[in-house]
């Protein structure tokens, strides 16, 4: 009877079992489910595309450009339109003509009119009163063209070019800084994507552990403490796995959120580390390869413009010389008329050079201070090359000792199965070997991982 029971219990099990999987295969082809593949390569287009401080530095761009068509405007004549009315309560021009005393500085015009005014004078009463301009309409277009104005045009424009280039760099280095994080969340998933894949084999041996020891039990070989032992074990695997999806869909959320597309939990990164490349292949001249840096072009830049600055200010205390042309219009006699004119300007700063020579003092520190500051970062960024270096060094040195480590607890693990299933060691010390495989595969991932995000570091500070 117990064994018939036995039998229809098995049965009904697989019923259900095979019920289980029609089921699920139905649901599986009805409503298929859709897997996003994604590589490193497309992470990082993606992150390019998509990465908000990269947008914001484009637009720096963008800015620095219209800021040096803007600066470019300087070099064509400056054109305006002016225009203006009034109207008085009373005349501007109120003039008594009594006694007139007139001289045109020319002796014929004064006796000329010193007749007139000698014959017609007397029958104007002996009072002349002149009144005019009580309203009126002015205006006018003018167009003056900068002939010479210290060379603040041209070095103006120069430096607004500089702003322009050191806006591009800038943004090479946050599509650095984009592409240094899109390396890191990438990896990082695949580290605990292969440390999940360490506790689904550790998961395939307890379970054959729990069966033997089951059966060991009930044989009376061990006790049932060895079985508990087992079963804690995989108590303690099944919080890891746990904590490893949590961390899995933690990490892809912030790679999602960081090249710019909605989080999907069927997301599945398709690279891996595979084989470690030695580290010697990338090594580069540190003196020669700091020249090709960003930053180092930055500081040439950051001198140049200092230099420019310079420049604007002994400019400003140069002598300035424009011409222009005009055309005017106006009803103040009474009548319409108009008139045209041009002209030539002529500006010598004299009590400005007081002030400008401080000022350009001043900037002669500046200029030194930021030659200064380029030799240190230059030293700077040497040192940091070295150093990333010696850590890449490190850390290939690191893989390979990982990988010796994750060797031997494989076959130590191996032996102690042996044994065990010889009946010469416990089963602790198999759960022991298990333990040791587990932290030394999970360290090799956590190395390989560290090596891939400094080799990347590494290749951008020497521009590879």
């Amino acid at each position: 009877m117990k064994r018939l029971t036995a039998i229809l219990s098995a049965l009904l099990f697989c019923l259900t079992m095979l019920a289980q999987n029609e089921f699920t295969t139905t649901a599986t082809d009805n409503t298929k489910v859709a897997v996003q593949y994604l590589s490193l390569d497309e992470c990082k287009r993606l992150a390019i595309e998509n990465n908000a401080k990269i947008k914001n530095a484009e637009l720096d761009i963008k800015a620095t450009e219209l800021t040096k068509k803007g600066v470019f405007t300087k070099y064509f004549p400056q054109v305006s339109i002016k225009g203006g009315a009034f109207k008085a309560t009373d005349p501007l021009l109120d003039m008594d003509m009594n006694n007139v005393d007139i001289d045109f500085g020319n002796l014929a015009m004064n006796n000329v009119f010193t007749t007139l005014y000698n014959v017609y004078g007397p029958y104007l009463n002996g009072e002349i009163n002149v009144k005019g301009l009580d309203d009126g309409i002015v205006g006018g277009v003018m167009a003056v063209q900068p002939v010479f104005v210290g060379g603040r045009i041209v070095n103006g424009n120069k430096l607004a070019g500089l702003g322009v280039e050191a806006a591009k760099l800038q943004t090479e280095i946050a599509r650095d800084e984009a592409d240094l994080k899109t390396v890191e969340l990438y990896w990082t998933i695949i580290s605990l994507q292969e440390k999940k894949k360490i506790i689904a084999s550790v998961n395939q041996l307890l379970d054959t552990l729990y069966r033997d020891a089951s059966g060991a039990v009930n044989a009376g070989v061990i006790h049932k403490n060895d079985m508990l032992k087992v079963t804690l074990k995989q108590s303690e695997m099944k919080s890891n796995e746990m904590k490893l999806n949590n961390g899995i869909r933690l990490a892809k959320s912030a790679l999602c959120q960081h090249i710019g597309i909605p989080y999907d939990e069927n997301l599945v990164l398709s690279d891996s580390i595979g084989e470690i490349p030695n580290p010697n292949i990338y090594h580069v001249n540190h003196t020669e390869a700091v020249k090709g840096r960003i930053e180092y072009q930055l500081l040439d830049l950051s001198t140049d413009a200092e230099r420019l600055k310079k420049k604007l200010i002994v400019g400003e205390a140069l002598p300035q010389i424009a011409v222009g042309a005009g055309y005017t219009c106006n009803t103040l006699m009474d009548k319409f008329k108009t008139n045209g004119l041009v002209f030539a300007t002529l500006s010598i700063p004299i009590s400005d050079w007081w002030e400008k020579s401080y000022e350009i003092k001043k900037q002669e520190l500046n200029c030194t201070k930021a030659e200064n500051q380029r030799r240190d970062l230059d030293e700077q960024m040497l040192l940091q090359m070295q150093m990333a270096w010696n850590d890449l060094s490190e850390s290939y040195a690191q893989v390979l000792l990982s990988q010796q480590t994750a060797e031997t607890a494989t076959e130590n693990l191996n032996l102690s199965t042996d044994n065990y299933n010889a009946g010469m060691v416990s089963m602790s010390e198999v759960l022991e070997a298990q333990a040791l495989l587990q932290q030394a595969h999970s360290q090799l991932a956590d190395d390989m991982v560290d090596y891939m995000i400094k080799l990347t570091k590494y290749k951008q500070l020497t521009r590879q």
